[in-house]
């Protein structure tokens, strides 16, 4: 029996719509997962199994889980994925924005690890290794990046989380695992907006000067694909991972290494 398969496995995934929330989509359900695609809105493509999901609103989580058990009876997977990077000089950044992003990346983690343990606990008692949360973070929870506050000390905050939360849970003696995916540069619409507002904060710089910049500094010389941040979240979301607890998973061609 293949371990990697998810034949069976009801998941949830957070920010669906973005590139790596989509990928991620795609391959839990190539790997046989019923896949619950969850955002603010529904996708442009209308992809079936969509739940509107504010994951900063406490009442959206209970509402959107209250539904999954409803249609599913079960929630074996979740990947808190949703997140937003916003780029500003620490002495131009206003207030609302960081509070913003420490909503989304942290207190929206927070949610969803505290209203769908119960329902990750019960499902997880049947299920080989226990039910898996994967938490997206970010090679910015290692290391710091200009014009990248709120961002940067949001993904050390979810990584502390991902981390608490596993002994936490291994403590009460619950069948779920957390983990956390750190995927470097990753080519995607997020960070071509990052690269945009990066070129306007330095003055002008040209972006696809930026774009070979950072690839160069990259051991392996370019951007990480979507897909394979995917890669890395469904085997922490298989019974192949079913001794992964509490660790972090790099995504990003030898960067945080180098």
């Amino acid at each position: 029996m293949d371990a990697t398969r998810l034949d069976g496995a009801i998941a949830l995934v957070t920010g669906a719509n973005g590139d790596i929330g989509s990928a991620v989509c795609h391959l839990l359900a190539a790997r046989g997962a019923t896949v619950i695609r969850s955002d603010l809105r529904p996708s442009a493509d209308g992809a079936d199994g969509f739940l509107p999901l504010d994951v900063t609103s406490e009442a959206s989580w209970s509402e959107t889980l209250a539904t999954i058990e409803s249609r599913h009876g079960a929630l074996d997977i979740l990947v808190n994925n949703a997140g937003i990077a916003p780029m500003e000089r620490l002495d131009a950044m206003a207030l609302e924005d960081w509070r913003r992003c420490q909503q989304v990346n942290v207190e929206g983690m927070f949610l969803g690890l505290k209203l769908a343990s119960p329902l990750l606990a019960r499902s997880g008692s049947r299920r080989a290794g226990g039910a898996s949360v994967v938490n997206l973070c970010s090679g910015a929870s290692d290391r710091p990046a200009a014009f990248s506050a709120a961002y940067c000390v949001s993904k050390a905050a979810a990584r502390m989380l991902t981390r608490v939360a596993a002994v936490e849970f291994a403590a009460l003696k619950q069948p779920i695992r957390v983990n956390s995916v750190h995927p470097g540069v990753v080519e995607s619409a997020m960070m071509d907006d990052i690269l945009a507002t990066y070129s306007r904060i330095t003055g002008g710089t040209p972006v696809e000067d930026l774009r070979a910049g950072v690839a160069s500094g990259n051991p392996m010389g370019r951007f990480v694909e979507p897909a394979e941040v995917a890669e890395a979240v469904a085997f922490l979301a298989s019974s192949a991972a079913r001794y992964v607890h509490g660790d972090a998973i790099h995504v990003d061609g030898g960067y945080a290494a180098s």
